[in-house]
């Protein structure tokens, strides 16, 4: 995951900004004229891009200097603009290459090396686990790659070794290439090697599979680069000339490699869906709004009458159908056991009516819904999850059980865990669930278009490639935005989504809710279909 700012002069801001308009709704970039706001968000992980402009910056004089002097650590991103026109030239230059940093304009760079655009350990990270290797933290970046997937070479050069050993060496199998300018590559911990020594390999090349050999603990990928003589010229504190990759990686923003095959979806496009009465079963007034609308896919609630899901599957033969499995936990610690003992008659009688997907749960980074009661971590959710998943998968074989959507946001003591940081700590639980579900919301158009926003399914496709996402709750959330307003964003929405790869159903949040007694105006009565808006009629 990314976190990116802009950090623009104060002199002629607003011009500033107007040459930044394509790159920051291409990449979902935040804005600030600042440097102490750039330098507090979401530090030390955040990429702080700004022009290098002489004068623009007065009061911190050189400003790459004042970051490293009060602000170690992060990651900077300069680019040579004396003028507001400069940066949109230089910024439209990365959106046509692809190259949201504009590592491809550096004299050498390193190509993304596996199918998973994923670092799960930092260079320099752990220097209490390093140390006595007599390294000031880790060497290198490990990448995430499932045991099996492709390993490409960076960068172009000549392969100078390749060990073949899994045992012998802490790197595991692995293959060392050489580049240009004393520039050097290694890729670590695979399972077979496809090259050979003083083989010529291109940037981009398949050199291996990847595994855990060596001295690992699971399946990725170890780089390191090295350049001749770095040590020596003072270039890094690291020895044998070990030097930071960061800054030389072209990070992937073409979404997944040929080499890995999209999630098995029969549809062929991601369904048009509504989550359905937000507490309580479906009414006529629901149902009504539901045929004349035809969406595609509904989202009931496990307490939703058989009756009523007959109904819905006579009028619409091909409609999806979810299920949200839940509990109170507002109170005592829940154990999946008393959880499963709480839902199971649900289960059989929706499973029975034909539902074969369930969410389990909802927002598990939410006080009210048990971080901190129940779990106290993404870890420990994960534990409590696949204990549930296995009851719930003996009780119904052919169910296909979803990992939950995440309460959007950072930490909030308290009251919401890291949604960023619950998801990378429950990561084992999501690839064992049969699909994922997750929650995009926005304030205006330009987040509907935002990573952050309505565009945050994109940090699972990138996390996890191959598995089946359902955005099991989308919306406008502001208040003083009308009806009208969420309605024509929630229709682009759709039709953003329609050919998104590996995205099953998008369900709006929500049709209706007891309070209101109606369903709400976004389905409006008497307007065409939502399916005939999209300009996809067809029904799966």
């Amino acid at each position: 995951m990314e976190y990116q700012i802009l950090l623009l002069p104060r002199e002629d801001y607003w011009e500033w900004v107007a040459a930044c308009r394509e790159y920051a709704l291409r990449y979902g970039v935040n804005l600030t004229r600042d440097p102490e706001s750039a330098a507090r968000y979401m530090a030390p992980a955040q990429v702080v891009t700004f022009p290098r402009a002489q004068g623009a910056f007065a009061e911190q004089g050189d400003l790459e200097r004042w970051f490293f002097r009060n602000h170690p650590g992060i990651r900077l991103d300069p680019v040579e603009a004396q003028t507001p026109k400069e940066l949109e030239v230089q910024l439209a230059r990365r959106i046509a290459a692809e190259d949201r940093y504009g590592q491809k304009q550096k004299p050498f760079y390193l190509l993304w090396p596996t199918d998973y655009p994923v670092i799960t350990q930092k260079f320099g990270a752990n220097p209490q686990i390093y140390g006595r290797f007599g390294l000031p933290g880790h060497e290198g970046l490990d990448i995430r790659a499932r045991k099996g997937t492709h390993i490409y070479c960076c960068a172009p050069g000549e392969v100078y070794r390749v060990h073949l050993d899994p045992r012998s060496h802490p790197y595991g199998i692995h293959v060392r290439v050489r580049h240009k300018d004393g520039y050097k590559s290694v890729y670590a911990h695979l399972d077979q090697a496809l090259v050979q020594e003083g083989q010529v390999v291109e940037a981009g090349e398949l050199i291996a599979w990847a595994d855990s050999t060596g001295a690992s603990t699971a399946s990725h990928l170890h780089l390191t680069l090295k350049r001749d003589g770095a040590t020596k010229r003072g270039e890094t504190d690291y020895p044998k000339d070990i030097l930071d990759p960061t800054p030389y990686i072209v990070w992937p923003e073409t979404g997944l490699r040929k080499s890995l095959a999209e999630p098995n979806w029969a549809p062929g496009k991601c369904l048009i869906g509504v989550h359905g009465r937000v507490d309580g079963p479906l009414t006529e007034k629901d149902l009504e709004a539901i045929f004349a609308a035809r969406v595609e896919a509904i989202k009931v609630n496990q307490n939703e009458s058989p009756r009523t899901i007959q109904q819905m599957r006579a009028r619409q033969a091909n409609l999806l159908l979810a299920a949200r499995l839940g509990l109170d936990f507002a109170g005592e610690q829940v154990t999946p056991e008393e959880f499963l003992h709480s839902v199971s008659d649900d289960v059989r009688r929706l499973s029975q009516a034909g539902i074969q997907f369930f969410e389990v749960l909802a927002n598990p980074n939410l006080q009210t819904e048990g971080w901190q009661r129940s779990w106290r971590n993404g870890e420990e959710f994960a534990r409590w999850f696949l204990a549930a998943l296995k009851g719930l998968r003996e009780l119904y074989p052919a169910g296909k059980f979803g990992f939950p959507g995440l309460a959007p946001g950072g930490f909030v003591s308290g009251w919401r865990g890291d949604a960023d940081l619950f998801l990378a700590e429950a990561e084992e639980a999501a690839e064992q669930a049969d699909w994922l579900g997750v929650h995009c919301y926005w304030t205006d158009s330009r987040s509907m278009h935002s990573h952050q926003g309505g565009m945050a399914f994109q940090k699972y496709r990138q996390r996890f490639p191959q598995k089946l996402l359902m955005i099991t709750e989308f919306a406008n959330v502001a208040a003083e935005v009308s009806p009208d307003e969420k309605a024509s964003q929630y229709l682009s929405y759709y039709r953003a989504l329609r050919t998104q790869p590996g995205v099953g159903a998008a369900f709006a949040f929500a049709l209706s809710a007891h309070q209101a007694h109606e369903s709400v105006v976004w389905i409006r009565d008497g307007a065409p279909s939502i399916t005939d808006w999209v300009g996809a009629r067809d029904s799966f």
